[in-house]
């Protein structure tokens, strides 16, 4: 309904134009994201958890702290040889525990893959934080790709002119969906460990909700894994 009069930006021309021809379009700039891209191959998701007053000590109010992650790792597009998944105890400061993990989860060679520059902030944060394990940090942050980078060379009428992940997914991968899970969104896990950390969760409860954020974040990064097979696809198809 925008009329062909309107003033657009150079990206807003190129979305309003491809939802009004109803194609897609690859920018030729995919190849050489894709390229940066080294296998193994893992994918990377951080929740975290931030409250206005503090739960634990040496945290500032709304600072994000991680509370879990989940790494899907694939040594080909699509096939996945490992698992990996943390999630920290709600009753005191597990971001030491929770970083050595997952160093010991990334090995020293192949790229991580995440969605957006989240997890590079996170990551950053804990590196300040322990600088006995800076290096071993770094190396992890030398070695990210953004994968939403690469998702933007695509202009599909689907996306309608966004790349969150939740619009993406069902438009490459249908057979996909968040939701199936009780808990389908990021303010949702936060919501529900921040609960638990001011004690106002039994523990039966918590076993239950625990489960349902191991799921949210496995998803996002078994997402990951798919999306970035269906990029491949469509580059192969369009060459």
């Amino acid at each position: 309904d925008v009329p062909d009069t309107f003033s657009f930006s150079h990206n807003q021309k190129k979305f309003v134009e491809c939802i009004k021809c109803g194609r897609v379009n690859i920018d030729n700039t995919i190849h050489d994201k894709i390229s940066e891209i080294q296998w193994p191959v893992y994918y990377l998701d951080f929740e975290t958890m931030m409250t206005a007053i503090p739960l634990y000590g040496d945290i500032g109010p709304y600072e994000k702290m991680p509370t879990q992650y989940s790494i899907h790792e694939c040594d080909r597009y699509g096939n996945i040889l490992h698992h990996h998944e943390y999630i920290a105890s709600p009753f005191s400061d597990c971001r030491r525990e929770l970083t050595e993990h997952l160093l010991q989860d990334i090995d020293k060679e192949g790229s991580v893959l995440t969605y957006s520059s989240f997890e590079r902030t996170i990551l950053s944060a804990l590196k300040k934080m322990f600088p006995d394990l800076s290096e071993d940090l770094q190396a992890v942050l030398d070695r990210i790709v953004d994968l939403e980078k690469c998702i933007k060379c695509v202009q599909h009428p689907g996306f309608q002119g966004r790349t969150s992940i939740k619009v993406v997914l069902p438009v490459l991968s249908p057979e996909l969906s968040y939701n199936s899970l009780e808990i389908s969104d990021g303010d949702s896990a936060m919501v529900t460990f921040a609960l638990a950390a001011c004690g106002m969760m039994e523990a039966k409860e918590w076993e239950t909700k625990k489960m349902a954020l191991l799921e949210y974040c496995k998803m996002d990064t078994y997402a990951m894994v798919r999306l970035h097979e269906a990029l491949y696809r469509m580059i192969h198809m369009k060459t």
